[in-house]
């Protein structure tokens, strides 16, 4: 059995390196086959409502040429209602109606009906250079939830404060499964920490101002973070033992105007990283720092684009 997930089309390396760290988290093969949004596994993991870069994902049923459609007679039938829908994922000389037409015929018998509403079985056909992937879906991630914790909606809000999204894909690709001890040494308002802390894994955070830390503390009990370890403490001060307690260490780094309240951090923060045996996730202003060149960039808008390191 196979299982496909369809991508997000606005960053489709990073989603796909994201995909690769949340199967890492689940202890199964990240050997990922992909054809534009379409990536494809051999093996189903658990938690998929972890992923922040996966619109949907289903099982695997057939992949035919679309020329062969009219033609094809599949070896399933769903069991009571189900709906059919196409969509354009590459080149193809279909129409996305006739598709679901035909398709909606051959998948239909004795005992089952075509329900666009409220289907039992949702299944998807995905067009794509001259094929036609057909799966079963089995998780459909609702992206809107992460609007529910953006900034303005949180208790203690910043105007710098990191996208929800884009925070559960740093958690994700650091590849660190429930359970694990994260720590951001930049917490600020929580964004990260909340996001692992909904992933399972252990909080840990330290902030410089004591105001962060009262509202990163306010913002993760807000979301039912109950247990976290939230302290006042400059990068200058963390030593080795303070590091190695955690698995993996999930940040963005101060830049702009936050970086002029924190003094010398960044460097700080990369001279602390020699010491730490696990892996680093952060995220930064600028696409190479120190030794290290950044390994994803997302465009925030035309002034500012940032960079996502990953260290292991």
């Amino acid at each position: 059995m196979s299982y496909t997930y369809l991508l997000a089309g606005e960053n489709l390396e990073l989603a796909e390196s994201e995909l690769k760290g949340f199967l890492k988290t689940q202890g199964v093969s990240t050997e990922i086959n992909r054809v534009g949004r379409i990536a494809e596994t051999r093996e189903e993991p658990s938690e998929l409502k972890r992923l922040a870069l996966t619109h949907e994902v289903g099982k695997k049923l057939f992949e035919i040429e679309a020329s062969d459609l009219e033609d094809f007679e599949p070896d399933f039938e769903p069991k009571g209602s189900f709906s059919v829908r196409s969509e354009f994922i590459g080149d193809i000389d279909k129409d996305k109606e006739i598709v679901e037409e035909i398709l909606g015929e051959k998948f239909s018998g004795y005992g089952n009906d075509v329900d666009l509403d409220s289907p039992k079985t949702e299944l998807k056909a995905y067009l794509t250079d001259g094929k036609i992937i057909v799966s079963r879906i089995i998780e459909d991630l609702n992206r809107g939830l992460f609007d529910r914790r953006a900034n303005q909606e949180r208790p203690f809000s910043s105007p710098i404060s990191l996208d929800p999204v884009l925070a559960r894909v740093l958690v994700n690709l650091s590849g660190l499964s429930a359970g694990g001890q994260v720590l951001d040494p930049f917490c600020g308002t929580g964004g990260i920490l909340i996001e692992a802390g909904l992933c399972g894994m252990g909080v840990n955070g330290f902030d410089v101002q004591e105001d962060m830390v009262e509202g990163c503390i306010t913002n993760l009990e807000e979301y039912g973070i109950i247990n976290h370890n939230i302290t006042q403490k400059d990068i200058s001060e963390v030593i080795e033992k303070d590091l190695n307690k955690f698995k993996g260490i999930v940040t963005d780094l101060p830049y702009g105007n936050s970086s002029k309240k924190t003094g010398n951090a960044v460097k700080k923060f990369l001279g602390i990283l020699n010491d730490f045996e696990g892996t680093t996730v952060f995220m930064y202003d600028e696409k190479e720092i120190g030794d290290h060149v950044a390994d994803y960039s997302v465009y925030v808008h035309k002034s500012l684009t940032r960079y996502i390191y990953v260290l292991e």
